[in-house]
């Protein structure tokens, strides 16, 4: 009798780290978002992101032919954002009317203020044909982001992204080495 019992309890603590991992896992996968790149040309690219510690997040991409982009966005004033997108892509894909939270020192207070409380608004083209939208919004106090995603075969695409703190909702684009352009939904 005592091998049956400790077979049952060893099959017992076998089943409790199953358990475990199954939840540990299942905690790791709801926490992550979708998140869809559209070219011009009609070329959907799916992924993934996640936020990462200090305002920081992690993306990925699966590529057309397969190849999976992996990098992280990295939270950047409201002012750089828009010099280093002009240098990427020029002016006017991407735009944002409302106050730059950031130069507060409160990017919340938008949450926690009062009714007169102004809210961002940032627009920006829409490659989804799909969508029957050209231009795709997203409102409240913003979070501006760049990132640079990197294959395994050395593909590399450069990212700029606008996040509202209120709605996890995000616009941006994202363009790779031979040029091809991408609007992105989050």
């Amino acid at each position: 009798m005592p091998r049956a019992k400790t077979l049952c309890r060893n099959l017992l603590m076998d089943l409790v780290g199953v358990a475990l991992v199954v939840i540990v896992f299942l905690s790791l996968s709801a926490c992550t978002y979708p998140l869809t790149m559209y070219s011009r040309d009609g070329e959907r690219l799916n992924g993934r992101w996640r936020f990462a510690r200090e305002g920081t997040g992690l993306i990925q991409v699966v590529a057309s032919d397969g190849e999976i982009l992996i990098g992280a966005f990295k939270p950047v004033p409201r002012r750089n954002f828009f010099e280093s997108y002009q240098k990427a892509f020029g002016g006017g894909s991407i735009d944002a009317d409302g106050p730059d939270l950031f130069a507060y020192g409160n990017v919340f207070g938008g949450l926690l203020g009062g009714s007169g409380t102004l809210a961002d608004v940032a627009y920006g083209e829409n490659y989804n044909k799909s969508s029957g939208e050209s231009i795709q919004t997203v409102r409240g106090p913003l979070l501006y982001w760049t990132a640079n995603l990197q294959g395994g075969r050395r593909t590399i695409m450069q990212c700029f992204l606008i996040g509202s703190s209120s709605t996890g909702r995000g616009l941006g684009r994202c363009k790779g080495l031979t040029g091809t352009e991408y609007t992105v939904e989050f």
